[in-house]
């Protein structure tokens, strides 16, 4: 079965990819629930309970829907299947978990040796994956950008590991726990999450939003660009360099001619229908294009602008294109296994109800102007976090139904 270049025969078990997103979307629960516990306490990043905070939202949630849609992804955009999936996706899954409740629990109890066994389990998970994923592209004689911007991704996600556990068994030590700790930061943010990010949307903007392809420039070459600036920032970061700076610079504008270029394909698009997803794809990038651009004023101006840019690129940018990834590929997951069954009685658009989409986007919408607020007058977390909180409830609800849906017409035969 083909569609638009896309391989589905090769996809691997409808359960596989679901349950990654509705672990993470428990983790979800969980982040908003430590928030309203935790957030209020927090004068800076270097907080325990900030470094936990942060990864419940990086690992838990980001990670588990990444993982989940490479599994799924990879095989039908290249063709070429996971050997033996199931198995390899239940051991990177318990593993990944095991790493991140520890890591999660450690930081907040301050116990150095559940930081260490979250160390060697997320190291075991995440190289375990990006070996088996890697070798899986390899395999394909199409290298398109897609192709190639997936693999920078997957190398970032080692280097980014690599810093992060350096910086978790010297977290005491000062200079070289921070410098490495911001260097992981680039490798995660940018490296990973925003390489993928744009390898994913090569292939989905025009597929699902039916719009432009992105420019060849764009598509043949942000890819390395933004790797030769990442790696040199890193070294530069390393050593304390005077021309960090500069290059931090160069990535934020590196992230914003992608923004822009995405909202522009977006408004353009051949058929301006607006539904949650679009909205959401729009909220992501107007947060990223603002990212950017604050972040370029901090580096001129040399201002401390941390928690802003924590809530602007984290809540506005990274979570807003998951959710919306999420209520896009979901119902299209849902309705193409069931069709590969013969069954055809499934519509897309009754996998998530749209009703409940919109609900749990404006919730979250409200939720995030009252982080915004929160950091000029505090006490707002609280309420900021209840609403996430609140949204995060039916982003589970959401994703489980869909499940839910698919098993009651696969009962049918």
């Amino acid at each position: 079965m083909q569609m638009q270049g896309l391989s589905l025969d090769q996809a691997p078990p409808y359960k596989i990819p679901m349950f990654y997103y509705i672990i993470a979307s428990i983790y979800l629960i969980v982040f908003s629930t430590c928030l309203f516990v935790y957030a209020n306490g927090i004068e800076s990043r270097y907080y325990y309970e900030a470094i936990a905070l942060t990864h419940i939202l990086t690992l838990g949630f980001f990670t588990h829907v990444m993982l989940g849609s490479l599994f799924q992804m990879i095989p039908v955009i290249i063709g070429v299947a996971y050997k033996k999936v199931d198995l390899q996706a239940k051991l990177i899954l318990f593993l990944l978990n095991i790493g991140t409740v520890c890591f999660i629990t450690g930081f907040l109890i301050s116990n150095k040796i559940l930081m260490h066994i979250a160390s060697l389990c997320l190291l075991l998970a995440i190289v375990y994956f990006v070996i088996i994923t890697f070798f899986t592209i390899l395999k394909t004689e199409d290298k398109n950008p897609t192709v190639k911007t997936f693999l920078t991704a997957l190398g970032f996600l080692i280097l980014g590991l690599a810093f992060g556990i350096v910086a978790l068994i010297n977290h005491n030590s000062g200079f070289s726990s921070r410098n490495f700790a911001d260097a992981h930061i680039s490798y995660i943010f940018f490296g990973w999450l925003i390489m993928l990010i744009s390898g994913v949307s090569y292939k989905v903007i025009p597929m699902f939003y039916v719009t432009k392809e992105y420019p060849l420039f764009i598509k043949n070459h942000f890819y390395w660009i933004v790797t030769l600036i990442i790696l040199l920032l890193s070294l530069f970061i390393i050593t304390d360099s005077s021309l960090i700076p500069l290059f931090k610079t160069l990535l934020a504008t590196s992230s914003l001619i992608f923004s822009l270029t995405t909202i522009y394909l977006l408004k353009n698009r051949k058929r301006p229908r607006r539904d949650t997803t679009i909205n959401l794809w729009y909220f992501a990038m107007i947060n990223l294009s603002i990212a950017s651009l604050i972040w370029i004023i901090s580096i001129c101006f040399d201002l401390n602008i941390d928690f802003s840019l924590a809530v602007i690129f984290g809540l506005g940018f990274a979570y807003s294109i998951i959710n919306g990834m999420l209520y896009k590929i979901v119902p299209f997951l849902t309705w193409f296994h069931l069709s590969s069954k013969m069954i055809f009685d499934a519509e897309m658009s009754q996998v998530i109800k749209s009703k409940y989409m919109k609900l749990q986007y404006n919730i979250y919408i409200v939720s995030y102007f009252a982080f915004i607020l929160a950091i000029f007058f505090k006490p707002l977390i609280y309420l900021a976090s209840l609403l996430f909180f609140v949204s995060s409830i039916i982003l589970c609800y959401n994703i489980i139904n869909a499940y839910k849906y698919y098993q009651k017409l696969n009962k049918v035969i």
